[in-house]
């Protein structure tokens, strides 16, 4: 499904492996140059720079040549017509996509992510110009998802798989919405239900071996889950969508239906996830959990201010401050796992040993003896010598 080729990316990956290892002084400059030698990448990725410029130029160029061939289309199609036009063009840069992919061997140029992005949003503009008023939010969210989706099989780009889990939320949203006051009821529990139903599916694809390319992509959409599930049960977003839905008139001191259960969330969703990190080791869960304290912190505020806001940014900037110094001299001897030293995330291809591959390339085999005069057996005890005698 994957546009890009599957072994170039594998020795990219290995590649990125074996430049960890030069940096930790785990093997030397001419093993490192072997592997390069033995595993090679035939991709063109220029450097973060050339991307940018080369990303700008391409959608300067899509942009000049979209508002060319509009002139030359409009007169005869019209306004009406005009998302047919659209969609053709997505269709042409899609076409233009796979080409530079296939032929030139584009990966991460910023061309490819221009002509992805422009292609996508053409059709997704032009079928929008097509159906209007007929189509509706709900049916839009469907077509954004479904571009998305393909987009993100197909090239592996992590804002774009992004941008369909938000697609798909927005579909949840809106059939939500369609079902009347009991789908804008329980609209809160329906995210909740998807966001733990993507986390997990997204844990079980990146666990898996055949998807290990997508690797990034399944982990941003983990993170993702992870937020729309606590948005989901925020008390602050809770009350604030019920308010606008529903049309409830809150008093300030009144609270929502279920209230106590969205405060319960609001706190003990982050600190699940910072337990949950912890004794997992995994990251995911752990930034998540403390990005959200935050949020939990604003949410509390906001109802029950207790001090001004000048002490308690003092307070909490103080509090943060001595907890990071005290973890830091803490875990400055690795402990359970954790360490204050900056260390490499390993990669997604976690089955090839940088290891192995160096004693591979490295080390030749040994020639065989072309004759060998000692002969094992003798002795009374079933080893050699045992009895005295070889």
């Amino acid at each position: 499904m994957i546009a890009y080729n599957r072994i170039d990316l594998d020795n990219g990956i290995i590649q990125e492996q074996a430049d960890e290892a030069l940096a930790k002084n785990c093997m030397g400059p001419e093993e490192n140059t072997q592997i390069r030698v033995k595993y090679p990448v035939a991709f063109y990725t220029p450097d973060i720079y050339i991307r940018i410029g080369l990303f700008l130029l391409t959608v300067v160029i899509v942009i000049f040549s979209l508002g060319l061939l509009s002139l030359m289309m409009l007169s005869s199609t019209g306004e009406h017509g005009y998302g047919a036009v659209l969609v053709f063009y997505g269709l042409a840069c899609y076409g233009m996509l796979e080409y530079m992919v296939y032929s030139k061997r584009h990966f991460r140029s910023g061309v490819d992510d221009a002509l992805l992005w422009m292609a996508v949003s053409l059709i997704a503009t032009g079928i929008a110009w097509s159906t209007y008023p007929t189509i509706g939010a709900l049916m839009y969210c469907l077509v954004v998802f479904i571009l998305t989706l393909y987009g993100s099989l197909r090239f592996a780009n992590c804002i774009m798989s992004l941008v369909a889990y938000a697609a798909l939320l927005g579909f949840v949203f809106n059939v939500a919405a369609e079902l009347g006051p009991m789908g804008k009821t329980l609209l809160s529990f329906l995210v909740m239900a998807v966001s733990v139903a993507t986390y997990f599916f997204s844990t079980s694809l990146h666990s898996n071996e055949r998807f290990r390319h997508y690797g990034a992509c399944l982990v941003l959409i983990r993170a993702a889950s992870l937020l729309s599930f606590y948005l989901a049960g925020n008390y602050f977003v809770v009350r604030e969508l019920s308010i606008s839905m529903l049309g409830l008139s809150q008093e300030p001191g009144a609270s929502i239906p279920l209230g106590w259960l969205f405060w319960i969330l609001t706190v003990a969703t982050p600190l699940f996830y910072i337990y949950r990190g912890i004794q997992k080791k995994d990251p995911v869960f752990l930034w998540a959990g403390l990005g959200l304290i935050a949020a939990a912190v604003f949410t509390i505020r906001h109802y029950y201010s207790v001090l001004p806001l000048e002490w308690a940014l003092v307070i909490g900037g103080i509090l943060l401050i001595a907890v990071s110094y005290t973890l830091i001299k803490y875990l400055r001897i690795p402990r359970y796992g954790f360490t204050s030293e900056e260390v490499d995330e390993q990669h997604l291809l976690a089955n090839l040993h940088i290891e192995s591959l160096v004693i591979a390339e490295t080390f030749a085999p040994a020639a065989s003896p072309a004759s060998n005069d000692f002969q094992f057996g003798g002795g009374s005890g079933g080893g050699g010598g045992a009895g005295g005698q070889y």
